[in-house]
């Protein structure tokens, strides 16, 4: 599980970045979070744990693997 502060990686359109996890909701099987410096005109974005390894990485290495996956990227628009 992930840990509030801890930073992950995330791609969107073909560029690696990062924050920090917070706001850690645990839901049943699994938990939400959220990304400082990931968000759209609403606010900040909830993302499920199910997405770590598919679109939020726990190392800048692992996400460069996936630059070039638009199907990988997170979204970023309002």
């Amino acid at each position: 599980m992930l840990k509030e502060g801890q930073t992950v990686y995330f791609i969107v359109q073909g560029f690696v970045m990062n924050g920090k996890v917070f706001d850690i909701q645990i839901k049943d099987q699994e938990y939400t979070f959220k990304i400082e410096g990931y968000a759209n005109c609403s606010g900040h974005h909830e993302i499920s744990s199910r997405q770590i390894h598919y679109s939020i990485f726990l190392d800048e290495q692992e996400a460069k693997k996936y630059q070039d996956y638009p199907a990988m990227h997170l979204s970023n628009h309002c």
